[in-house]
C-alpha cells in the first residue's frame, strides 16, 4: 500500500511498502479511500505545536469504498461509498445518545497516536490507499454514488464543523456573525451562517485572497485583522484560525452578553482572553471538538436536497492531488503558500 507517513515534526514521508489494513474486530470496515483531505490541523502535529507519535499515517477526512466488514457491521455492505468522518464512534454510549459523538467512550481519531503511551495502538490515518475503520455502524455514513467526491470530503470534518460552530454561535436571523480566520473551516462558517440566516456575515483574514474568496462565497464584509476597528461588535463570533492572536481579535469582536464558539483546535495552555474579561462582558464561550458524526445527520440531507449550497470547487483549490506529492504540499501548506487553501488526495 502507497500512503504518506509523519516522521517527525516537519516531516512526512512518501511510503510505498505500507502494511494494507485488516479487520480486527468484528465491527471493523475497510475502506478503500477515493479522496482524503489534507486538514490544518494535520499542521498542528507538522509544525511542532501538537505531540504526536511518529510513523502514523496522518489524515482524518476521507471518502470512498467499503471493500471488507466484519461480522458484526450491519449498517453497510461491501460496495456502499462512504464518508469516514474524522473520529469514530459506537453511537450507543451516553455522550452519543447526547448527541456528543465527538466524546464517544470509544471513539479515536484517526491519523494520530499517544506519543506518551506507545504501547497503545495508533488508528492509522486516511492518506493512504485503505483505511481501516472501527465502530464502522456508528462511524460510517452512507452517501449516493452521484454526489460530488470534493462536496463529500468537506462533508467528513471541515463542512459540519463550521456548521457546528456557528450554531453554538446562536445565530439570530438579521443579526451579524464574524468568522476569524478565513482556511477551509472558516470559509464553510461563512456558508453555514449565511444559511442559518445571519446577517451580514463578516470575514477576518490577513490574506487577501481568501477574504475575496470569503468574498465571493457571500460574505458581505471582510477585514484584515488590522483593520478590524472598522467593524462593528457582534453577537455572535466563530473563531476558526486557532492561533491566540485570532483568538484575541475574535475576542475584541464580540459585544457584551455575546458568545465567542471556538472551533479550532487549540494547542496554547490558555485562553487569549481572561475570566475576568469574560465575566466583565458577560461573554458565553463555547469550545470543543466538533460532534461531526451526529451534525451530519442533520446537514447531509440539507446538501442532498439543495437547500445547502457547498462550492466545493471554491474551498478545495488543489484537487485529486497523488499522495506522491503529500510531503511538498503539507510544507507549501504549512507555509500558507499562495493560492492553497485546501487540497485532496486521490489515493487511487
Amino acid at each position: 500500500m502507497h500512503g504518506l507517513v509523519f516522521e517527525r515534526a516537519g516531516s512526512i514521508s512518501y511510503r510505498t511498502d505500507l502494511p494494507e489494513p485488516r479487520i480486527e474486530e468484528p465491527g471493523d470496515a475497510i475502506v478503500a479511500v477515493s479522496h482524503s483531505g489534507l486538514c490544518g490541523s494535520d499542521l498542528h502535529p507538522y509544525a511542532g505545536r501538537e505531540p504526536a507519535r511518529a510513523g502514523v499515517i496522518p489524515g482524518h477526512e476521507a471518502v470512498g469504498a467499503v471493500i471488507a466488514v466484519g461480522p458484526r457491521v450491519s449498517t453497510v455492505t461491501v460496495g456502499n461509498r462512504v464518508i469516514v468522518p474524522f473520529a469514530t464512534s459506537c453511537g450507543v454510549c451516553p455522550p452519543c445518545h447526547r448527541g456528543l459523538t465527538a466524546r464517544c467512550e470509544r471513539g479515536r481519531l484517526f491519523g494520530w497516536g499517544d506519543p506518551d503511551d506507545p504501547g497503545s495502538p495508533a488508528l492509522q490515518g486516511a492518506q493512504a490507499q485503505f483505511v481501516r475503520v472501527p465502530l464502522a455502524d456508528g462511524t460510517l455514513v452512507r452517501i449516493p454514488d452521484d454526489l460530488d467526491p470534493d462536496v463529500a470530503l468537506l462533508l467528513s470534518d471541515n463542512l459540519p464543523t463550521a456548521w457546528e460552530a456557528v450554531q453554538r454561535a446562536g445565530p439570530v436571523p438579521d443579526e451579524p456573525l464574524i468568522v476569524v480566520g478565513l482556511g477551509s473551516v472558516g470559509l464553510c462558517a461563512i456558508i453555514a451562517a449565511r444559511s442559518l440566516g445571519a446577517s451580514p456575515v463578516i470575514g477576518i483574514d490577513p490574506v487577501a485572497e481568501r477574504r475575496a474568496l470569503a468574498t465571493r462565497l457571500g460574505a458581505s464584509v471582510v477585514a484584515d485583522p488590522g483593520e478590524t476597528d472598522r467593524i462593528d461588535i457582534a453577537p455572535a463570533v466563530v473563531e476558526a484560525a486557532g492561533t491566540a492572536p485570532a483568538q484575541r481579535t475574535a475576542a475584541d469582536l464580540v459585544r457584551p452578553g455575546g458568545t465567542l464558539s471556538i472551533i479550532s483546535v487549540q494547542t496554547t495552555t490558555s485562553f487569549a482572553l481572561s475570566p475576568i474579561e469574560a465575566y466583565d462582558r458577560n461573554l458565553t464561550l463555547r469550545a470543543g471538538r466538533a460532534s461531526a458524526r451526529r451534525t451530519l445527520d442533520d446537514l447531509l440531507p440539507r446538501v442532498l436536497s439543495g437547500a445547502v449550497s457547498v462550492p466545493a470547487a471554491q474551498i478545495i483549490t488543489h484537487r485529486n492531488a497523488p499522495l506522491s506529492e503529500g510531503p511538498a504540499l503539507f510544507e507549501r501548506f504549512a507555509a500558507r503558500a499562495d493560492g492553497l487553501i485546501k487540497v485532496s488526495f486521490a489515493p487511487h
